[in-house]
C-alpha cells in the first residue's frame, strides 16, 4: 500500500513545485497516516519531513482537535469533496485559521485516501473574512484566489522551469480546461505566455542591474540556446513598447473624457472599473454636498442611499457594455425631504474599444416635475370648471376621416361614453331645416376658407330630446390647406 501510494505521487509530474507553493498540500492514506505533505504543510505544524511522512497519524498531529475533523474525513472516505474553515492550534499554542479542502483520491473506484489542500486565512480574518468567505464588500471569488494561488506558484519557478498545465490543476485543485478559460477570461493571456512575460520581466531587471548577460540568463531561465532567449527578449520588449504607445493614447483619451466631464454645466462623474473617481463636475459637487478633495481616486459611495440596491445592480450591468437610463425616479430621503430624480449609467470605453469605467450622470427634476404636477392640477380644474358650465371640445379632422368627442359633449348629445363617434354622423343630430344648413355652411367656410365660427343651433339627442347648442369651431391650417377643425360644444338650453 505504502509503495503504490509513494508512485503514485512521484507519477505526479513535477510534484517539486508544490515545495514552493504558499499553500498546504498533504496526503493521507485512508489509515490516517500520512504519506506527503509540502514544506507548507510541514511549517505549519512546525514539523520536519523525517517526523510526519510515513509515521504520524492524524489523531496525534491534532491532538484534541481531532474530534472536530471526524465528520470531514469520515465524509471524503466515503468519496465526498469537504470544504470547511478551522481553527487548529499549532505546537507552538498559536490559534490559526485555514480554509480546508478534503479531496478522495481512488483507486479501482475504491478511496485509498485522500488530498488536503489548506490556505491560511488567519491574516486575512481581519480584512473582511466571515466563517470562511470573503466580505461581499471584498467581492473576490473563490475562482479569482485560485488564479492569484497560480500566479504564485508561476512566480516562484521562474528559475525552475515552467512547471505544465497539469501539475498547475493537480496541485490548485482545478479542472485543466478551466483553469485554460478563467485565466485567459481574466489575464487576456494563456498561462505559458504569462509565465515567458514575468520571466522577461525579471531578466529585464537583472539585465538593467548588470548581474546577468544574455547569454548567462538563457542559462538562469532554462533556454535551451541563448538566440531563443534573444529572440523571446525582444518580441517582450516590442511588445511592452506597443503597449506603451496604446497606454499613451489611452491617457490622451482619458484626458479627454475628464476635461469634457468637468466642464459639464450638469453633475456628472467618470469613475474607472473600480468604482473610483476619476473626475467630476462642479455641479456634481454641489448636488451631493462634496469637497473636490474627498473624491479623487477615492471609492464611490451610493449617492442616494435610498436607491442602493437599484443602482448597485445597475452599476454591475452597465460595466457589462449596457446604457441604463430613468427618466423620473421618485426618492424620499431618510431626512423626509422628497424629490424627482433622473439619471443615466452608461459604460466609457478606452482606445482599444474596451470598457474603462462607467459615466453617472443626475438631474435633479423637482422643479419640473412639480410645474407638470401644477400643470395637470390646473387641467383637472379646468376639466370641472367645463363640467359645471357645461362645455365639451370636439374634434373632426377630414384628412384621416376621423372625430373626436369628449365626455360633456356625449353627455350633451346623450350618447353612450363608451361611444366612438363616426365621421359623418355629427350633421344627423342637427335638426333638419335652418339649423342643419348652418352647421354645414359653417362647416364648409371654415375647411374652404379658413373663417372661424360661433353659432347657435337646435339638435335632437341620441334619446330623443330637443336641445339648443352652441358650436364654436377653430380650423387648423397645414401645408397651406384647412384639413382640420377643432371646438368647443356646449348645451345653452337653460339660457333660451
Amino acid at each position: 500500500m505504502l509503495e503504490n501510494v509513494n508512485k503514485s505521487l512521484i507519477d505526479w509530474d513535477h510534484l517539486d513545485i508544490t515545495d514552493h507553493s504558499l499553500s498546504m498540500l498533504a496526503y493521507w492514506d485512508q489509515n490516517l497516516i500520512c504519506r506527503y505533505a509540502n514544506q507548507a504543510y510541514l511549517d505549519w505544524f512546525g514539523k520536519g519531513e523525517h517526523e510526519m511522512v510515513n509515521k504520524i497519524k492524524m489523531q496525534d498531529l491534532l491532538g484534541d482537535f481531532f474530534h472536530k475533523y471526524l465528520p470531514f474525513i469520515i465524509g471524503v472516505l466515503e468519496g465526498k469533496v469537504q470544504r470547511f474553515e478551522r481553527e487548529i492550534e499549532t505546537p507552538s499554542g498559536e490559534i490559526r485559521r485555514a480554509i480546508a479542502t478534503f479531496t478522495p483520491d481512488y483507486e479501482n473506484e475504491k478511496v485509498k485516501g485522500f488530498f488536503i489542500y489548506v490556505s491560511d486565512v488567519t491574516s486575512k480574518k481581519a480584512e473582511g473574512y466571515l466563517n470562511g468567505f470573503p466580505d461581499p464588500e471584498n467581492n473576490i471569488s473563490e475562482g479569482e484566489k485560485i488564479l492569484d494561488e497560480v500566479v504564485k506558484t508561476l512566480k516562484s519557478c521562474l528559475l525552475t522551469g515552467f512547471p505544465g498545465i497539469t501539475p498547475l490543476a493537480k496541485l490548485h485543485f482545478i479542472s485543466e480546461s478551466k483553469l485554460k478559460r478563467d485565466f485567459k477570461a481574466r489575464y487576456n493571456s494563456s498561462i505559458f505566455s504569462y509565465y515567458r512575460t514575468l520571466q522577461m520581466e525579471l531578466a529585464e531587471k537583472y539585465l538593467h542591474e548588470k548581474k546577468f548577460n544574455k547569454k548567462q540568463l538563457a542559462i538562469v531561465l532554462n533556454f535551451s540556446n541563448p538566440s531563443n532567449f534573444s529572440a523571446c527578449y525582444k518580441k517582450y520588449r516590442d511588445s511592452k513598447k506597443a503597449n506603451s504607445l496604446l497606454e499613451n493614447i489611452n491617457k490622451a483619451i482619458d484626458e479627454r473624457y475628464k476635461t469634457f466631464v468637468s466642464q459639464a454645466p450638469y453633475a456628472i462623474a467618470m469613475l474607472d472599473k473600480d468604482m473610483k473617481y476619476m473626475a467630476f463636475s462642479n455641479q456634481w459637487l454641489i448636488d451631493y454636498g462634496c469637497q473636490e478633495r474627498e473624491l479623487i481616486g477615492t471609492v464611490h459611495k451610493y449617492i442616494l442611499p435610498e436607491l442602493e440596491t437599484k443602482l448597485k445592480e445597475i452599476y454591475k450591468i452597465s460595466l457589462t457594455g449596457e446604457v441604463n437610463k430613468c427618466d423620473e425616479e421618485f426618492v424620499e430621503k431618510i431626512d423626509g425631504s422628497k424629490l424627482w430624480i433622473k439619471w443615466d449609467i452608461r459604460p466609457w470605453y478606452n482606445y482599444n474599444n474596451v470598457i474603462g469605467g462607467l459615466l453617472i450622470c443626475t438631474e435633479d427634476i423637482s422643479a419640473l416635475k412639480l410645474k407638470d404636477l401644477e400643470n395637470a392640477k390646473m387641467l383637472e380644474i379646468l376639466n370641472k370648471t367645463n363640467e359645471i358650465a357645461r362645455i365639451g371640445t370636439w374634434k373632426r379632422d377630414f384628412k384621416n376621416n376621423t372625430a373626436t368627442w369628449s365626455k360633456i359633449t356625449k353627455e350633451i348629445l346623450e350618447v353612450p361614453e363608451s361611444t366612438e363617434p363616426a365621421p359623418g354622423i355629427t350633421y344627423e343630430f342637427y335638426k333638419e331645416g335652418r339649423s342643419r344648413n348652418l352647421v354645414r355652411k359653417a362647416f364648409k367656410n371654415a375647411l374652404e376658407n379658413g373663417l372661424e365660427f360661433d353659432i347657435e343651433v337646435n339638435l335632437i339627442t341620441y334619446k330623443g330630446n330637443l336641445k339648443r347648442v352652441r358650436i364654436i369651431g377653430y380650423p387648423e391650417l397645414s401645408d397651406g390647406t384647412h384639413e382640420r377643425i377643432a371646438g368647443i360644444f356646449q348645451d345653452i338650453s337653460k339660457f333660451t
